[in-house]
């Protein structure tokens, strides 16, 4: 090189290097993948993936699994339904997921993602302000309805609800392993969000995942409180309301118990303890044809009671010896109370009142019925005693233990003809809801049926009530039948008054219709379900459903003005119904016997109610199967002997049975076993 080119050339070499020293921050986002210069961290980019991170990686699934669920305040619920993430919800400590993203951010997450370790570090010491975050592209809307997203694959079940815990599962069919989160809302409140992070293989629903919130705040004040829970996933539009849900509860309100035996071998026995106070007996009072004969606390052993978790405790039996009054050959009425240790007041036990058996011909039979209806409109039900043939009784309305109202139950129900309860329809009662009730305080409402032609009264199914003044009524209904042909069933709204709410009818998981419900309904007049008739609704269904294939049906009623919808029910069509017209549970509520599954539901519409199986039977055996037994396995986790708990018994049901048949049932009631014939799926009356 000559010595006239060597400087000029030196010299332009040392430029260029000044220049690019200067100059880096031009050139290094192009290495790190962010173009938009160091005080833009938000834009998509790898290098802004505390902000936008890998929705399918693990390190945002670790951090927020670690999430414990917490009680969200009104301004702590920003959870986006675009896929995105909640900046509240995160790591330990109130950290953001931002911040637990990052934490747990895995080894080599960067290089998975593209970033470089420059680029990464970077991020973590110069985090850009929230404020400069772009949104991600939001997904396609599985459905949206009025601002409501479902989505069809997400399913689960809400299980308990108590003061102890509020718990259940959930599923994903699609993605099984996928992340799910459950927003747990009370009164209309977002008040948890938790991921179900306990996995079980489910024999017969595959995978399913548990989630638990443990002694919820909000449900240790004895209040009425309106629990649901719904299912979502962070990476996807829709929620799923679970099956059970909403839930209405009232914690710890109650004592709770069971008369047993009312014999002169056994005497007056059974258990009762008070959840309030499980460790302190229980005061209980006995009477015999509505007079005192006993006082006394539960607090005898029965080492049954909490080795089959009936009770919390073993030492909350009782037991008196048999009075001789009850020799006398008359027909007597035993009842037995339970006293609050909280408020003071009295309430009867399950399997009181028990007629004990006339001997010399004569014959009283306690009425019996159902209160059903309580909001800021009506109070409603029905009742009817055996002994007044088609003629009414009366039923005593207590509010807050004291009298408020003594009303003839002599309105028209036409359901309880159909179902042939009563021998006509003329049993019902309305009462316009007292002003009493709307102070906006919880009050406890009673209704009892007055026994004819004289005895004790006796308070009716699902009674007493909890009541405290909504703002808004949830709408009320029914999807009582569904057929290749027909969809029918009832909506009302009592925000609406006499004008119908509109429904929404979902098919395998997708919207097919929304339309009013006003069809004509002549059983709705005097129900005090709807003021008129016009709340009913009888819909065809799509050509599509008769391809042979099973599809299932859910109607959601919609709330007016605003509030979540109400759930109608789910059925089948293209496949006939195999119900039994009885529900069961495994778990036996009587220590008098060993095995078989507890009926804990009759539906008054089939044949089993027309054939006397009553709720507190206990079933043996259907068509010579024991049932109540578990399934064994080997060490191999094979199934060597099938189990015939409530969920087989279904299985078996829809596997082997079809509609119409007729199955051999052995049920256990008060220390005898009666075995009858019944009929599936026949819905009785029209």
């Amino acid at each position: 090189m000559s010595k006239g080119l060597k400087w000029p050339l030196m010299v332009l070499a040392c430029g260029a290097l000044v220049v690019i020293a200067v100059s880096y921050q031009v050139w290094l986002p192009w290495l790190s993948g962010d173009f938009s210069g160091p005080d833009s961290r938000a834009n998509g980019s790898p290098i802004s993936a505390e902000y936008n991170p890998d929705l399918e990686g693990s390190a945002l699934d670790d951090a927020e699994g670690k999430q414990d669920a917490t009680p969200l305040g009104p301004a702590d619920h920003n959870r986006a339904t675009d896929g995105g993430v909640d900046p509240t919800i995160g790591a330990e400590g109130g950290e953001g997921t931002a911040g637990g993203a990052k934490d747990t951010q895995p080894e080599g997450a960067g290089a998975k993602t593209g970033k470089t370790a420059l680029a990464g570090d970077a991020a973590k010491t110069d985090p850009a302000p929230a404020t400069q975050v772009k949104e991600e592209e939001k997904p396609e809307a599985i459905e949206t309805v009025e601002g409501q997203q479902i989505n069809p694959n997400l399913g689960g079940a809400l299980g308990e609800v108590s003061g102890k815990r509020i718990k259940g599962w959930v599923q994903d069919k699609s993605e099984p392993e996928a992340a799910m989160y459950v927003e747990i809302q009370i009164d209309d409140k977002v008040v948890y969000d938790v991921r179900a992070d306990k996995k079980q293989n489910h024999k017969t629903l595959g995978v399913i995942w548990w989630f638990e919130v443990s002694e919820p705040a909000a449900l240790q004040d004895s209040e009425k409180h309106v629990v649901r829970a719904l299912v979502y996933r962070k990476d996807q539009h829709g929620q799923t309301e679970l099956r059970g849900s909403p839930r209405v509860k009232t914690v710890g309100a109650y004592p709770r118990g069971k008369l047993e035996e009312a014999t002169p071998e056994k005497g007056i026995s059974g258990y009762a303890w008070d959840p309030d106070t499980p460790e302190t007996p229980v005061r209980l009072i006995v009477r015999i044809d509505g007079e005192t004969v006993s006082e006394l606390s539960a607090d005898a052993k029965n080492e049954e009671l909490k080795k089959r978790k009936i009770a919390p405790t073993d030492t909350c039996a009782f037991n008196i010896p048999w009075p001789e009054q009850l020799d006398d050959g008359l027909e007597h009425t035993v009842q037995v109370f339970a006293v609050d240790s909280a408020a003071g007041t009295e309430h009867e036990i399950d399997g009181s009142p028990r007629v004990v058996d006339s001997r010399s011909g004569l014959a009283n039979e306690a009425p019996f019925g159902g209160f059903d209806i309580c909001n800021k409109v009506v109070l409603a039900g029905w009742a009817w005693d055996e002994d007044a043939g088609t003629g009414s009784i009366d039923v005593e309305i207590w509010i807050d233990n004291e009298l408020f109202a003594q009303v003839p139950a002599n309105s028209k129900r036409d359901t309880l003809r159909n179902s042939k309860v009563t021998p006509d329809p003329y049993h019902g009662f309305v009462s316009t809801t007292p002003t009493a009730l709307l102070d906006g305080a919880t009050h406890t409402v009673r209704v009892y049926a007055l026994n004819y032609p004289s005895g004790v009264k006796v308070e009716v199914s699902g009674s007493p009530k909890q009541y405290r003044l909504e703002e808004n009524t949830p709408p009320m209904g029914g999807f009582w039948a569904a057929s290749d042909n027909t969809l029918r069933g009832w909506a009302a709204d009592p925000d609406l008054n006499t004008e119908p709410c509109d429904i929404e009818i979902y098919i395998d998981g997708k919207l097919w219709q929304k339309q009013k419900a006003d069809h004509r309904e002549n059983w709705l007049i005097g129900s005090g379900f709807a003021p008129n008739a016009e709340h009913g609704f009888a819909i065809k269904p799509p050509e599509f459903c008769k391809d042979g294939e099973n599809h299932d049906v859910q109607i959601l009623a919609i709330n007016y003005p605003d509030g979540p919808a109400q759930n109608l029910g789910t059925r089948t069509i293209g496949v006939n119904s195999t119900f039994p017209g009885f529900w069961t549970s495994d778990k036996l509520l009587d220590t008098r016997v060993e095995k078989g599954l507890y009926v804990s539901g009759v539906s008054p519409w089939y044949d089993a109610y027309h054939k006397d199986v009553k709720v507190g039977d206990v079933l043996l055996e259907y068509d010579g199967t024991i049932a109540g037994t578990a399934e064994v396995k080997d060490k191999d986790g094979n199934i060597t002997t099938p189990g015939t708990m409530t969920t087989d018994f279904r299985i078996w049901m829809n596997t082997n049975k079809k509609k119409n048949d007729i199955v051999h049932f052995k049920f256990w009631r008060d220390g005898e076993t009666y075995e009858v014939d019944i009929k599936m799926g026949e819905i009785v009356g029209k």
